[in-house]
């Protein structure tokens, strides 16, 4: 599949961006993307939410010759869904302007999507001046901790954004065994994580994904799905629930388009036991509405989709680039459903990884996955102890695996 036309334009309501897209595209659009804005007010108030659309329209492409360039294609095509569709992307002008030209006909590009875009472009630079900033500790622990003291060792933590009295802990319970380990080590063994690999961090064939709005639960769905079937070659289901955002399921299905694995929509118990009788799949991922943690009545649908589908695993995302509080609030709330992992979205998009270290070490709930960007696969991860612990200490970059 490959997008052949996409337009990019404002809508009041969802129904509305999808009457437009028919309008303009004709029958066959889909809503790639829509993102929620606040348009027009007096002196910041009384601002209308707007919708920032993309429609396109998918094509099947000719002329596959062997599996691998199947998935080199699919992959493009993906990749570029989800650049198009990412709010958190970081292009530049140039990047603007080959958004725009790559396609045959771009109908309309609105101002407001042209600044959302330019002005993401902004994170990237902070990321480089923090990093730049703390070289001095590169340098220090790279070469291990054995000349340091435990002051040293706590303002070391307490540079790199770790909580305080988690910082004074882990330095009181390091130093005694600094002669025998490193620190990052030391970080890393109070670092729970599900699986080593993809498949075994997915936790089972049933997967089950909740977590708040704008936390990107279906573009790390999108992301998973397309590893399993391009690269395990696994027979995928897609799954959502999603019925109060037409746009979400859209998406998701647009996705499972491109990446030719079977979607279906369910509301039920008994929808949900005829789409997996319907499709022998081997792992079926399963996308559920964002839902505020403060909204009880909501999250309640959680757990009848929870019943119905018996998940092997339930994934908790939470994004990197919230505050502690938030993080925690959101933990405490969700329990609603027995979740077994948490995944840690927009890791790229935080200068500090501290908050994420207190926190698996006092919820206790392993991780499975961390995303980084928007590129596929490689923005996704597997959660690694060791991996985790040296980006948290400032040892790696996310750029060091390009």
């Amino acid at each position: 599949m490959r997008v052949v036309r996409q337009i990019i334009y404002e809508a009041d309501t969802e129904q509305e961006a999808f009457e437009k897209a028919r309008k303009k595209l004709g029958p066959e659009a889909v809503v790639l993307s829509s993102i929620p804005v606040k348009r027009g007010g007096f002196l910041r108030l009384f601002k209308k939410r707007k919708y920032i659309v993309t429609a396109g329209i998918l094509e099947e492409e000719e002329n596959h010759k062997n599996f691998e360039q199947e998935k080199r294609d699919r992959l493009i095509a993906f990749q570029k869904l989800l650049e198009s569709t990412s709010a958190g992307s970081e292009p530049g002008e140039d990047d603007l302007w080959r958004l725009t030209n790559n396609f045959s006909d771009a109908i309309e590009f609105s101002e407001v999507a042209v600044d959302l875009l330019r002005d993401s472009c902004k994170m990237g630079q902070e990321l480089d001046d923090k990093n730049t900033e703390t070289e001095g500790l590169f340098a220090v622990l790279a070469k291990g901790s054995n000349d340091i003291s435990e002051n040293q060792i706590c303002e070391l933590l307490l540079q790199r954004g770790f909580d305080p009295l988690i910082a004074m802990e882990t330095a009181r319970d390091y130093f005694p065994t600094k002669d025998d380990k490193k620190l990052d080590e030391f970080v890393a063994e109070s670092i729970p994580v599900v699986g080593n690999d993809f498949i075994s961090a997915l936790g089972g064939k049933k997967a089950m994904f909740i977590g708040p709005t704008g936390v990107g639960k279906t573009t790390t769905i999108a992301k998973l799905a397309a590893i399993f079937a391009l690269w395990h070659q696994k027979k995928v289901l897609l799954l959502g629930a999603d019925t109060y955002r037409i746009a979400a399921v859209e998406q998701l299905r647009t996705y499972a388009s491109i990446l030719e694995v079977p979607m279906e929509v369910v509301s039920s118990s008994s929808e949900i036991e005829k789409a997996l009788n319907k499709h022998n799949a081997e792992i079926i991922l399963v996308d559920l509405p964002g839902r505020s943690q403060r909204d009880i009545v909501r999250l309640e649908e959680y757990r009848k989709v929870y019943d119905a589908l018996c998940p092997d695993c339930v994934h908790l995302l939470i994004a990197a680039n919230v505050s502690y509080p938030t993080m925690v609030d959101v933990v405490e709330k969700l329990k609603i459903v027995p979740y077994d992992a948490i995944i840690f979205t927009k890791v790229d998009e935080t200068t500090s990884l501290g908050d994420l270290f207190r926190l698996t070490k006092t919820c206790k709930v392993p991780l499975s996955y961390i995303t980084t960007g928007q590129d596929v696969p490689r923005d996704i991860e597997v959660a690694s102890p060791n991996r985790i612990a040296r980006l948290a200490l400032g040892l790696e970059r996310l750029c060091d695996n390009e």
